[in-house]
């Protein structure tokens, strides 16, 4: 579904994060050409509501936040921007401040400002909807206590205006404990305003950073208010289990943000793109004033709406030796629920059927091409008498396995 029945958008915008812009006309810079053109199509092509209201970036234009690179920024923002589209942005500690001054000042909030002529904290109303950003603070680690008491004042301001609509703030880091990436050890999420968002069931907080899939379904989290991840223009991360920061093959392959709409009844959809393609990737409605209660995206319900995948029922495990790996090639699970499948997982057994190895691929659901066949990899080892695989979705809900016997030495 892209939209619900009705649906007139009021709003549009588009929000993205992580360009990376290393030098004037660089492939990240393309990509950000190509977002807001994309963006602009879509607006266009819309019979109901052709405007494009805003483009919010939230943080790491650049790679090292040199004044070029602020420049390559904003001179695509120049050459693409067009009437009735205002430009906000937030600068965080990372690749945006990557050269600090000799007295720890955050040098890149200075070239953002005097080269866009744009403020770092900003505070605005587009219609009756208010957009609220917030970049580092000057001197402090992150955020200091002043931004803290601004961010109060400018949150009190929303919701005394427009009590019933979804307040849109910015910020480059996760909260932590929300999306996908944002966890302690995943790395990507700070608490510094986690009891001030905690007041405003209203706030829809995007945010970028880890770089984690916006189509993964744990990128929308809801328990005290709504928190959207990014995605990224540059490049996918992920975790996977145990292991974090996982850069698969094709990585780089990605460019993604948020087509945001919203109605005069304040419905918000949001719909996720593959700028590179252009196609929609996933789709999020949701429905304010808020009620924490009703909530649907909270881990337990998105949960609870899930299903395992499932193999094709002529499935069949293809393995390949060589002189380091075994190969277990399957083909491709397909979802059970309306979430991507996530992983697929390979054991290696014994005679005894004790698990001896183990691995895991990807499955590819950052695009939207259809992959047929996917292989694990397994250490060669000794003593493997069965593989088994099985398809698991973000939720680690898993699939019945595929087995084969191991009919040669490994």
């Amino acid at each position: 579904m892209e939209r619900p029945a009705g649906f007139c958008p009021a709003l549009r915008f588009c929000v993205c994060s992580d360009l990376h812009i290393k030098e004037e006309n660089d492939g990240h810079v393309q990509r950000q050409r190509q977002l807001m053109q994309t963006s602009y199509a879509i607006a266009k092509a819309d019979p109901l509501y052709q405007k494009l209201d805003a483009f919010l970036f939230a943080g790491d234009l650049t790679d090292r936040g040199r004044p070029d690179q602020f420049r390559a920024f904003w001179n695509t923002v120049q050459s693409e921007l067009q009437e009735g589209t205002q430009v906000l942005a937030c600068i965080p500690r990372y690749h945006d401040n990557w050269e600090f001054g000799k007295g720890g000042e955050k040098t890149g909030l200075r070239h953002y400002r005097a080269i866009t002529g744009l403020s770092t904290d900003t505070h605005l109303q587009i219609g009756p909807f208010h957009f609220i950003a917030v970049s580092t603070s000057e001197k402090d680690r992150y955020y200091d206590a002043g931004q803290k008491r601004w961010l109060k004042r400018a949150l009190q301001e929303a919701a005394r205006d427009n009590p019933n609509a979804p307040v849109f703030f910015m910020q480059h880091e996760h909260v932590r404990n929300t999306v996908y990436g944002s966890s302690l050890f995943d790395g990507w999420g700070l608490t510094y305003f986690s009891r001030v968002f905690a007041k405003y069931p209203n706030l829809v907080h995007f945010s970028g950073h880890s770089h984690y899939p916006l189509n993964d379904p744990r990128s929308v989290f809801q328990k005290d208010f709504t928190a959207v991840g990014t995605g990224a223009l540059s490049y996918a991360e992920f975790t996977v289990g145990a292991e974090r920061t996982v850069h698969p093959p094709q990585c780089e392959e990605i460019s993604q943000g948020w087509i945001v709409e919203v109605d005069s009844a304040n419905t918000a959809v949001l719909r996720g793109y593959d700028f590179l393609s252009g196609d929609l990737l996933c789709t999020c409605v949701l429905r304010f004033p808020a009620d924490k209660a009703a909530f649907p995206f909270t881990p337990a319900r998105q949960k609870a709406r899930s299903a395992p995948p499932r193999f094709p029922d002529d499935a069949a495990l293809q393995l390949e030796q060589t002189e380091t790996a075994l190969l277990c090639t399957c083909p491709a699970a397909k979802s059970g629920d309306a979430f991507p499948v996530f992983r697929y997982v390979a054991e290696g057994r014994d005679e005894a059927g004790a698990v001896v190895c183990s691995g895991y691929t990807l499955h590819e659901y950052w695009f939207t091409h259809e992959k047929p066949v996917y292989t694990v990899s397994l250490p060669a080892k000794s003593g493997i008498r069965t593989v088994a695989v099985r398809a698991e979705n973000a939720y680690g809900m898993a699939s019945p396995p595929i087995t084969k016997e191991v009919s040669f030495d490994v």
